[in-house]
């Protein structure tokens, strides 16, 4: 069997057999579906131009769950193999860096696409909120259906999209430390940044390089895919930014292999 299959198996066994994984997933699940709820509930009171996607996905609760699912399900991935020394054993083993990295790296990945499976039962829970039963009987002119299958499926792509990307920093994040914690701080700080730096533009003016820090930033991706607009470009872009990350991640393994 490959390496990288194994310590994939592995690794997501650690999150499925232990309590841990399912705090997560109880936890991410939880607030989906309180950010769902509230957001059925305002748009049912004031249905507004823009579907329900746009406000479930533009909510602050949405990018709170959203950037802190990546250093809870990565932080453990290298930091911990260090902080106990199974990390120097296995790289001592007949295991190359890149395979110990990318089994670690896919066990993770999986294991976010598991904490998003329940958006693929938002169009029926929107069904049973009445939603659609009110678009049929008629909405103001120029309202926008509640929901199209399109939107939700390219939300969807956008996410994991995404996901491959910031998955990656949590990854490389790990790879700098053997605390779990200074782990998950780095990780949620280059995540918010990321984030923040389609503000750039709008806190200094428009310049040059104004429209790169937009893109880095996903929103402008995340409206376009929502809206059912699939573009090839966001494809190219978070698997590129996702193999150079976990390139710099396998040299510093490489590093610190070397090193002992």
């Amino acid at each position: 069997m490959s390496p990288v299959l194994t310590i994939f198996r592995k690794e997501l066994r650690s999150y499925l057999m232990t309590p841990y994984g399912w705090v997560i997933l109880a936890f991410i699940v939880a607030l989906q579906s309180v950010s769902l709820s509230g957001t059925l509930k305002a748009f049912q009171l004031a249905p507004q131009k823009e579907g329900i996607l746009f406000f479930i996905l533009h909510s602050p609760m949405f990018w709170f769950y959203f950037l802190f699912i990546f250093p809870l399900i990565t932080m453990r991935s290298l930091a911990e193999e260090e902080k106990t020394g199974t990390l120097e054993s296995l790289l001592t083993a007949p295991v190359k860096t890149w395979q110990v990295v990318l089994g670690k790296y896919f066990s993770a990945y999986v294991f976010y696409i598991i904490l998003w499976l329940p958006m693929l039962l938002y169009p029926l829970l929107a069904d049973w909120s009445n939603l659609v039963v009110q678009w049929a009987y008629g909405y103001d002119a120029g309202m926008a259906l509640p929901y199209r299958l399109a939107d939700w499926a390219g939300a969807y792509a956008i996410l994991l999209l995404i996901g491959a990307w910031f998955t990656s920093i949590g990854i490389f994040a790990s790879s700098l430390t053997g605390s779990q914690i200074i782990s998950g701080i780095i990780t949620i700080g280059l995540l918010v940044l990321i984030f923040f730096m389609g503000l750039i533009p709008v806190v200094w003016g428009e310049f040059p390089a104004a429209g790169i820090f937009h893109y880095i930033s996903c929103s402008e991706h995340l409206d376009r895919f929502s809206a059912g607009l699939v573009d090839t470009r966001p494809l190219v872009f978070y698997l590129t930014m996702t193999v150079l990350t976990l390139a710099v991640s396998i040299r510093i393994i490489d590093h610190r292999r070397w090193k002992h």
